[in-house]
């Protein structure tokens, strides 16, 4: 019977897949922020071999803010452009940039920018 129903699996096509790498992440970001979200989708579809509705689903997750790529755009940690945000007096954009990236609330997002060294 494994024969029969191994005509009816699909291949797997993890292989094919990439990680949204930080490039392409502000490729597709600007493209959300311009209200081109088309564009932002097929730019994911480029970057990752993602299907559509996975790639949909990830420029959704980009724009909401629930989805970043790993590691820091300039090599800087979270802690130092934290840090660099509270210098020019922009709190909000802080506490927001911390959530985003690491999945905290913003409580717990405000408690880890008041416990950062000045």
């Amino acid at each position: 019977m494994a024969g029969f129903f191994d005509r009816f699996r699909v291949p797997d096509p993890t292989p094919f897949r990439r990680e949204l790498d930080r490039p392409g992440y502000e490729e597709a970001l600007g493209h959300i922020r311009d209200g081109r979200r088309i564009h932002a989708i097929k730019v994911v579809r480029e970057h990752t071999g993602m299907g559509l509705v996975e790639a949909k689903k990830l420029a959704e997750d980009i724009e909401a803010g629930r989805w970043s790529p790993a590691g820091p755009a300039d090599g800087q940690s979270l802690a130092d452009r934290t840090r660099e945000l509270l210098a020019q007096d922009r709190v909000a954009d802080a506490v927001l940039m911390v959530a985003k990236e690491t999945g905290m609330t913003e409580d717990e997002s405000s408690r880890f920018i008041g416990s950062l060294d000045r």
